[in-house]
């Protein structure tokens, strides 16, 4: 509408304001699961994928899990903890966050698969990296397959974080690893500078009626970045019930999208090497804006 015409309206006495129109949409399905299966926007409001991930496992290296939530219908438990309160069981909320995305009902990709929490970070939510190195080990070791690791954590760059990553890689589990929430180049942190592992930018959908995706602007980026997927403003489950959801941003959310993608691979009988080559082949290309320098334009997707 043109600015004299709306200066005109303002003036009339029966007009109380003007507010700009917006597009708004039910919630049965959360926006990152509605952007992962389809290649262009709008938003079509479904989620329709051609697989659950049934048969498949995934371990979620986090801060545990709340396994009861009525969400994982019985699919979610606890498998180990390298944490010195020992009973795994989530009392931050960031591992039942991330695993909801993978594999919940409501909020999860692969709503078929097995979820197991392996908790190495604390109530605050940070840990030690010789516990996050014990819980991947753990995981290389004792993994039921096929697998993947779901790691929506990261520090500084360490050796024995990475080589750690390339043990588990090479133990047959999937990989999938957050990019990191600094704005900065992901090569500088691990997990996230690892070869062997997915590592996941995060993205939002911006402008006038959500018309395209952009790079969240926490979102790390750089040539160690494999791919993006939904990150910003996620509804998952979280610990402090069984029915508790929370929404929160990060390439922490973005990075069980792509773990749960994995899960439907490898439920429909894909290797693990095929299905972390799948998840870059099947990606959209070209539809983020501002990926950041040396990152791939390659956005999730799953038919």
């Amino acid at each position: 509408m043109d600015d004299k015409i709306i200066q005109k309206i303002r003036r009339l006495n029966i007009i109380d304001y003007i507010e700009e129109d917006s597009i708004m949409r039910t919630q049965a399905v959360t926006w990152g699961l509605d952007r992962v299966d389809q290649r262009n926007l709008p938003l079509d409001g479904g989620f329709s994928v051609s697989g659950t991930g049934s048969g498949a496992h995934i371990y979620v290296i986090d801060t545990g899990i709340n396994p009861s939530h009525n969400d994982f219908g019985g699919r979610a438990s606890i498998a180990y903890d390298a944490t010195i309160n020992g009973d795994g069981v989530d009392c931050d909320g960031h591992g039942t966050h991330s695993a909801g995305t993978t594999a919940s009902n409501t909020w999860g990709v692969a709503k078929g698969a097995k979820v197991y929490g392996v908790r190495v970070l604390g109530c605050l939510g940070s840990g030690s990296n010789s516990d996050v190195v014990e819980g991947i080990d753990w995981v290389a070791s004792n993994a039921k397959h096929p697998a993947v690791a779901s790691m929506s954590l990261g520090g500084g760059a360490s050796i024995s974080t990475d080589r750690a990553i390339t043990r588990l890689a090479n133990a047959g589990v999937v990989v999938s690893v957050a990019a990191g929430n600094d704005n900065a180049d992901a090569c500088n942190y691990s997990p996230a500078r690892s070869s062997d592992a997915i590592t996941v930018g995060a993205t939002t959908i911006s402008g006038t009626w959500s018309s395209y995706d952009d790079r969240s602007s926490f979102s790390n980026y750089g040539s160690c970045v494999d791919i993006f997927a939904p990150g910003s403003d996620i509804t998952s489950t979280w610990h402090n019930s069984n029915s508790a959801t929370n929404t929160i941003s990060g390439t922490s959310m973005a990075c069980p999208h792509v773990s749960g993608v994995a899960a439907v691979h490898l439920g429909n009988g894909y290797s693990a090497s095929a299905t972390s080559s799948k998840i870059i082949s099947d990606a959209t290309v070209n539809a983020v804006d501002n990926v950041g320098t040396g990152s791939p334009n390659l956005l999730l997707y799953l038919a």
